[in-house]
């Protein structure tokens, strides 16, 4: 059943007359006259009586009717709270992030903050997978790929990772120059707790001899680790590239180029600040894209593997 047709027979109850009726909807009478009819006809009853002092409800119109303004008061109801809607829209946008994606979006926090047009941000540390459908969080920034299809992804880059070591310890160890630092160097590695980088840790596994005895679970405190001198580890591109107290010794490893998705709830990303949101966070990544994959130009060349 359509509203349309419900409206006909409200208005017809309430003006008890063709031309009253077809006046407060603004449409001809001879047009509402025939869709009248041909609602009727579809339903199989006769709703009025046409009579010398206007329209009468039969029987079945009287059951009908109710129905029918309860339909317009709820129509009415929704009309006049409208403008009110947009106040109401979500305004605030929680992101959860690790440490290495709060870190790309804050390398370019200025153009992110001028792309959100006014959309407000809060990036929420997580090094897990959060709980979409509690609503605490509208999106989450991960490499891996969501396992119901409750959640929608979308790639917004890749995320390249290299071998680094500090200028002093990589100049008092040769051999991290060479393939020999898998056997002559020290190495920092991954704690196994929330780990978010296992593939890391199996590379590692695949090449040292022994597990490092440095380890941490996030990427921050091994990058500082491994500022300090304390040996050579597996970074982000994008963040070891910028350290000038570090040194690249391996191209961008393919084996450990990830694509970057923002994860939300598939019901989610109808929500206007959800999509300025997420429009936002593809760009800055798109801007990124050559540090992120560590083939910036202004970055020195890597040194033999």
């Amino acid at each position: 059943m359509n509203w349309d047709d419900l409206k006909l027979v409200d208005a017809a109850a309430r003006m008890r007359s063709l031309s009253g009726a077809a006046k407060a909807l603004d449409i001809s009478q001879p047009q509402l006259s025939r869709r009248l009819k041909s609602f009727e006809d579809r339903i199989g009853a006769r709703l009025f009586d046409r009579t010398p002092t206007g329209l009468k409800p039969t029987e079945a119109g009287l059951r009908l009717i109710p129905l029918a303004q309860d339909m317009r008061r709820q129509a009415e109801a929704a009309t006049r709270i409208l403008p009110d809607l947009a106040a109401s829209a979500l305004k605030v946008v929680r992101v959860a992030v690790d440490e290495v994606r709060a870190r790309v979006l804050t390398d370019r926090f200025s153009t992110l903050t001028d792309l959100l047009d006014g959309v407000e941000l809060e990036l929420i540390s997580s090094h897990g997978l959060v709980n979409h459908q509690s609503r605490s969080i509208e999106l989450q920034i991960r490499n891996c790929l969501p396992e119901t299809d409750t959640l929608i992804a979308r790639k917004v880059g890749d995320l390249a990772y290299a071998v680094y070591g500090s200028r002093t310890y990589v100049d008092a160890h040769p051999a991290s120059r060479t393939d020999d630092r898998y056997e002559n160097c020290t190495w920092l590695g991954f704690a196994p707790d929330d780990l978010w980088y296992p593939s890391h840790m199996r590379w590692l596994e695949c090449r040292l001899k022994e597990r490092p005895k440095f380890r941490s679970n996030t990427m921050t405190t091994l990058m500082n680790m491994t500022a300090s001198g304390a040996g050579l580890a597996l970074l982000p591109a994008f963040m070891g590239d910028q350290n000038r107290t570090l040194t690249r010794l391996t191209d961008p490893l393919p084996e450990l180029t990830n694509a970057e998705h923002i994860i939300v709830h598939r019901d989610l990303r109808r929500e206007p600040a959800v999509r300025t949101a997420m429009d936002a966070i593809a760009q800055v990544y798109r801007s990124l894209s050559p540090e992120l994959t560590g083939t910036a130009s202004e970055f020195p060349a890597a040194a033999a593997q």
